[in-house]
C-alpha cells in the first residue's frame, strides 16, 4: 500500500535551533582565529626583543605611552557596556540608550587612538613597524568592528519590537570584552613585561 507522503509526520530539523547560540558559536569561532593569528605577530615581537634587545626598541615616548591610553580606553569602554548589559537584562531601555551612548563615545574615542597607534608603528624604524604594526592593526580592526556593532545596536534600539535588539545585544558583548582582555595581554607581553622577566614567570608557573 502507497503512502502518501503528505499526510505522514514531518520532522522539521529547524524547530531545535537555537539561533542566539549558533550566533555565539560563529562569533567566538571568528574570535579563536583572530586571537591565533595575532599570538602569531604577539610571539614574534616577544621573540625578536629577546633576541635583540638593543634593536627592536621603542625610542618614541609617545608610541610608548598610546598603548596604556588605549587599553585604558578599551576598560573603560568595557565596563560602561558591561553596566548597559545590566539595564539591557532588566529591561531599563532609557537608561540602556544613555549608557551604550557614553559607551560609543568611549569606543569612538579608542578607534582614534588605535588609528592614531597604527599609524605611527607604520612610520616608525622598520624594526619597530615588523614587531608592533601587526597587532596595532588587528587591534584597530577590532575596535572598528566594535564601533560598527555599537552602531548596529543602536540602530536596532530604534525598532518597537525589541527583539532584534535583544538577540544581537548579547552577542556582540563578546567582541566588546575580547577586545578589552585582548588588549590588556598584548600590553603586557609587548610592553609592561621584558622578556625576562616573562620567560622568568613562565619558568615559575608553567614548569
Amino acid at each position: 500500500m502507497a503512502v502518501n507522503p503528505s499526510t505522514t509526520p514531518h520532522l522539521d530539523h529547524h524547530e531545535n535551533m537555537d539561533p542566539q547560540a549558533n550566533a555565539n558559536l560563529a562569533v567566538w569561532g571568528g574570535l579563536v582565529a583572530v586571537t591565533f593569528l595575532t599570538s602569531t605577530f604577539v610571539a614574534s615581537n616577544v621573540y625578536l626583543r629577546g633576541w635583540s634587545p638593543t634593536k627592536f626598541v621603542l625610542k618614541s615616548a609617545l608610541l610608548k605611552d598610546l598603548p596604556y591610553y588605549a587599553v585604558l580606553l578599551s576598560i573603560l569602554s568595557a565596563v560602561i557596556l558591561l553596566v548597559a548589559s545590566r539595564f539591557f537584562a532588566k529591561d531599563k531601555w532609557r537608561a540602556f540608550s544613555l549608557t551604550l551612548a557614553l559607551g560609543t563615545l568611549s569606543y569612538v574615542a579608542l578607534a582614534v587612538v588605535q588609528f592614531q597607534l597604527m599609524l605611527r608603528f607604520g612610520h616608525a624604524s622598520a624594526q619597530s613597524a615588523t614587531i608592533y604594526a601587526p597587532t596595532a592593526i588587528i587591534q584597530f580592526v577590532l575596535t572598528a568592528v566594535g564601533v560598527v556593532l555599537l552602531a548596529a545596536t543602536g540602530w536596532y534600539m530604534g525598532f518597537a519590537n525589541k527583539a532584534k535588539i535583544n538577540a544581537f545585544f548579547p552577542v556582540a558583548m563578546n567582541v566588546w570584552l575580547y577586545s578589552a582582555m585582548s588588549g590588556i595581554v598584548i600590553l603586557l607581553l609587548e610592553d609592561v613585561l621584558t622578556v625576562g622577566q616573562f620567560a622568568a614567570w613562565c619558568g615559575q608557573h608553567l614548569t
